[in-house]
Parts: C-alpha cells; sequence; structure tokens
C-alpha cells in the first residue's frame, strides 16, 4: 500500500506543477508591428538594454527595460526622454509572439505607437 500511496503523491505533485504557466523571456530579436500596421525590429539585450532599428538597418529608438512575470517598464531616450518610462503587461502566445498592452506611459507618441502592438521572435 505505501508504494500505491507514493505514486499517488508523486502524481499530484506532477500534475500541479503542469499548471504553472511557463517563465517567458524577451531577450532576443523581435520583430514588432505597431497598431498603425508599420514594421521594426526590435533586440532585447539580456544586459536590461534595447535597440529598435527600420527595415534599412538604422537604429530608431534605444534605451533600457525591465522585465518581470508579464510587465515591462521601458525607456528610450529618442522618444519623450530618459524621464519617462512606460509599462506594458505582454501576453504571450506560446514562446515566439506577444502582444503589448499599455498598464502607464504619459509619452502619447510612444503609447498610440506601442499599446496594441504585436511582437514576433525571429529565429536566429
Amino acid at each position: 500500500m505505501k508504494p500505491l500511496m507514493k505514486i499517488s503523491v508523486l502524481a499530484l505533485v506532477i500534475a500541479a506543477f503542469a499548471f504553472i504557466p511557463p517563465k517567458h523571456n524577451v531577450v532576443g530579436n523581435w520583430r514588432i508591428t505597431y497598431s498603425d500596421g508599420t514594421t521594426e525590429h526590435v533586440d532585447f539585450k539580456s544586459d536590461g538594454t534595447f535597440k529598435s532599428y527600420g527595415e534599412t538597418g538604422k537604429t530608431t529608438h534605444n534605451g533600457i527595460y525591465k522585465f518581470s512575470g508579464d510587465t515591462m517598464s521601458i525607456n528610450d531616450k529618442e522618444g519623450c526622454g530618459d524621464t519617462y518610462w512606460a509599462t506594458y503587461k505582454i501576453t504571450f502566445f506560446g514562446k515566439d509572439s506577444a502582444s503589448n498592452t499599455a498598464i502607464e506611459d504619459s509619452c502619447s507618441g510612444r503609447r498610440e505607437a506601442i499599446n496594441g502592438a504585436g511582437l514576433k521572435r525571429i529565429k536566429n
């Protein structure tokens, strides 16, 4: 009877972990499709910096970000300046696609562009 109880407990523990959502990671290269339909590439580096660039390879924005759980805070130097941080909820659809929803962003231009934007991971 003891082996059956051990197996039952083990099965319950495995089942409990099966329902824990996977931890997502934004580090890497992504294609972002803005709300107006235009696209750019963005590279999130593991050191907390990011750079976005157009199809020609010209850098359009760079800055720093913090990512925790499903929330990303970003600060880009070109758009609204170093004092304007933004916070977005990142909703993942698997490992290689996501969407942004503004939680707080006082920079109206950035908010209009990024809120509702989709991200698709670029495979290297």
